[in-house]
């Protein structure tokens, strides 16, 4: 297996191995720093303030996605990435100087998150784009899963590093490993090839930005396939997104354990990915095809939520979590690929920008469900009820026109395929290009 991956890193090049490294850091980091800022959060502010910040914090992020991701198409990436990496990196030293002298301010902390919003909206369109770039199409499947498994063995350590150092020292000390993480990143994207620029380096004035965003939204709406597809996981990401941030420091916090345990949950999703995407997402794919593969993956993330919600135990709460790491690779590794590759290019960073804008609405959304059902509800009687909504709502996938046909052609077939199935989403294509 390792043979393997060593030989499929050397068929991607030098070049493509930095974004790896600034990948596994930059996943590493974040985080870190977010299980850091929710356990001192939940330990100071429990959780009407952790709602406060997650509603806030997303909601930035709604706006800053937008505004900001559409830098990806026309200026270099290695420089948006080293200055947003260096911007990161100074909000993180600002809160790990407020965590050293014991000050918690609630407004303070998410004020400074603000740059860490704005910054992440420029990094991350870049980050999940740049493998169209370095590698050609033939190898790009493998160059996603690369980043796939480069980001997660970067999730492994991040909660596993957050979680020890807070337990053994503070959440000052965390924030350091934090801001050395983030220099790592924006060291390795500094050292990118001149190649890696977009294709027309021009002014993007207001006008011209505003222009690019609708023709982006234009494309998702009018393509069915994707319209749907992006309403059912905004809804499903509601439920989703609080359990694996908010909710689960609380829940860690309800049974008493240690802020370690809540850095082995993290850590427990992020192995799932790992093995996802080195190879158990592979299989489930071949053995099932992707469209059962997509639909199972959903109803074990549902049975993993039932199962945080009813454990007692904190190594079946890992191992839970665990579960939630295998379902989320599966269904990345089974949608994501294909999506790219039907995109025209120059409308991919745009593409992903626009389903972080979905995600970040059900991150937006997510914490205020939380708040209020944390009024009426225990965190344990959350999880049950969120992971059974969830079971409900992921039948929506399997009734999405057109998926089974999308899911079931090879790569080649699918690269371009929403410009040939659906010719009007891109009508002004080349003058909007």
């Amino acid at each position: 297996m390792f043979k393997q991956y060593r030989h499929d890193l050397q068929q991607l090049g030098k070049p493509f191995m930095l974004v790896l490294i600034s990948e596994m850091a930059t996943l590493s980091a974040l985080l870190l720093g977010n299980i850091t800022i929710a356990w001192w959060i939940a330990q100071h502010g429990g959780a009407r303030d952790l709602a406060t910040f997650g509603v806030t914090v997303a909601a930035a992020s709604l706006l800053a996605i937008p505004l900001l991701s559409p830098l990806g198409d026309r200026y270099p990436k290695k420089r948006l990435m080293a200055i947003g990496f260096i911007a990161i990196a100074i909000e993180s030293v600002a809160l790990a100087l407020l965590a050293q002298t014991n000050f918690y301010h609630l407004y303070i902390i998410i004020a400074c998150e603000m740059i860490g919003v704005c910054a992440m909206a420029i990094i991350m369109p870049c980050i999940q784009t740049i493998a169209s770039e370095l590698v050609p199409a033939e190898k790009l499947s493998l160059a996603l899963s690369m980043q796939k498994v480069s980001g997660s063995l970067g999730g492994i350590m991040g909660p596993a590093l957050g979680g020890s150092v807070m337990a053994a020292s503070s959440v000052a000390s965390a924030l350091w490993v934090h801001v050395a993480l983030l220099l790592i990143a924006a060291f390795a994207a500094t050292r990118l090839p001149k190649a890696v620029t977009a294709n027309k380096p021009a002014a993007l004035g207001l006008t011209q930005w505003l222009h690019e965003l609708k023709a982006g939204l234009r494309m998702k709406w009018h393509i069915p396939l994707e319209r749907h597809w992006t309403i059912v996981t905004l809804v499903i990401g509601m439920f989703y997104a609080p359990t694996i941030g908010m909710m689960a420091a609380l829940r860690v916090t309800s049974l008493g354990l240690s802020a370690f345990w809540l850095g082995a949950t993290n850590m427990g999703i992020m192995s799932g990915m790992f093995l996802g995407f080195l190879g158990c997402a592979s299989f489930l794919s071949r053995k099932l095809g992707r469209f059962r593969a997509l639909i199972g993956a959903a109803q074990l993330r549902a049975a993993a939520l039932l199962l945080v919600g009813l454990t007692a135990s904190p190594l079946m709460l890992a191992a839970a979590f665990f579960m939630l790491g295998i379902s989320q690779s599966t269904t990345q590794f089974v949608g994501v690929t294909h999506r790219l590759l039907a995109m025209p290019p120059n409308y991919r960073a745009r593409h992903a920008s626009v389903n972080t804008m979905a995600w970040q609405i059900s991150s937006t959304l997510g914490p205020a469900v939380a708040g209020t059902a944390l009024l009426h509800a225990s965190v344990a009687q959350c999880y049950v009820i969120f992971g059974t909504l969830i079971a409900l709502l992921s039948i929506g996938l399997a009734l999405i026109p057109k998926m089974r046909e999308f899911l079931s052609v090879d790569h080649d077939v699918a690269n371009g395929w929403y410009q040939r199935e659906y010719p009007a989403a891109f009508r002004n294509y080349n003058k909007s290009t």
